[in-house]
């Protein structure tokens, strides 16, 4: 078990090393719907402290990861609207996991695959034209 744990950390660390800035954000928006899903899990089978966890770390990964990785002086009002939308993130997660909400938290891992998808999108294109 120890080994496939060190494992998984080396492919971990490895993709984090190897992505371009669009990718890491790629990258955190696939942990932060892996930590909502756990959150959801926990929540249905009753796991209050696999859920506490669970949303520790996805709001970790919105604060340390997403917000932090925000430039407001460069990114403009795209940067204002992501702060916004991580923030409200945050606040429906804490709200959903208070009240054992399964069906906010299935919303909020549904729009960050949904923003995720738009990432996706504007990589492609990006790639596409060279630039």
């Amino acid at each position: 078990m120890r080994a496939a744990r060190a494992y998984q950390r080396v492919d971990q660390n490895t993709s984090v090393m190897a992505a371009d800035p669009v990718g890491l954000i790629l990258l955190l928006h696939d942990k932060l719907v892996q930590r909502i899903n756990e959150a959801l899990r926990s929540i249905e089978s009753g796991d209050i402290a696999g859920r506490g966890e669970a949303v520790g770390k996805a709001i970790d990964l919105i604060e340390k990861g997403l917000l932090a990785s925000l430039d407001m002086e460069r990114g403009g009002e795209v940067a204002l609207q992501c702060k916004r939308q991580y923030r409200t993130w945050i606040a429906l997660i804490l709200k959903a996991s208070i009240e054992s909400d399964s069906d906010v938290l299935a919303l909020v891992a549904a729009q960050v695959r949904e923003i995720a998808e738009s990432w996706k999108q504007a990589k492609a294109v990006v790639v596409g034209s060279g630039t």
